[in-house]
């Protein structure tokens, strides 16, 4: 009996490290979206440049650059059932500050043959959708964080 509780209470530990730590979206209450959003220290100079250069190297779409940020858009595809493509769309915001920045992932919308649904709007299917969405923000962030890739043909 004492180690079914244990194993009950690692799983719960292990559950609770894991939705802490781990990327995944969450319900911004004020824009009432879906987001991840993360914020990083950084010394590197010309932030601002470097993320554009990256981003059009992604192939990323409506660069907007202002003051002290950057949005754009991106998108992924998820097959379904091995047959049915689904394009994840959504977007990018990054927001500079003095030795820091902010990465924002929001605004998404699926799109498949029968056309656009926001995240937001999907009913009993949204938290499917958030959790295939969360296995693929890692891929999405580590590409846009990575700035010093000398990419060559």
């Amino acid at each position: 009996m004492k180690q079914i509780r244990n194993l009950v209470v690692l799983f719960f530990v292990s559950f609770f490290y894991l939705k802490a730590h781990g990327q995944s979206l969450s319900l911004n209450e004020t824009t009432s979206f879906y987001e991840y959003s993360k914020i990083k220290d950084t010394t590197t100079n010309g932030l601002v440049v470097k993320f554009k250069k990256r981003l059009e190297s992604l192939n990323y779409k409506d660069i907007e650059i202002l003051d002290s940020s950057i949005t754009c858009k991106g998108f992924t595809n998820h097959l379904v059932m091995g047959f049915a493509t689904v394009e994840i769309r959504y977007v990018i915001k990054l927001f500079f500050k003095s030795d820091k920045y902010k990465l924002t992932v929001t605004n998404f919308i699926l799109t498949d043959k029968n056309g656009s649904n926001p995240l937001e709007g999907l009913g009993s299917f949204k938290r499917k959708w958030i959790g295939i969405i969360d296995k693929k923000l890692p891929e999405i962030v580590s590409k846009i964080e990575t700035l010093n890739i000398n990419e060559s043909w």
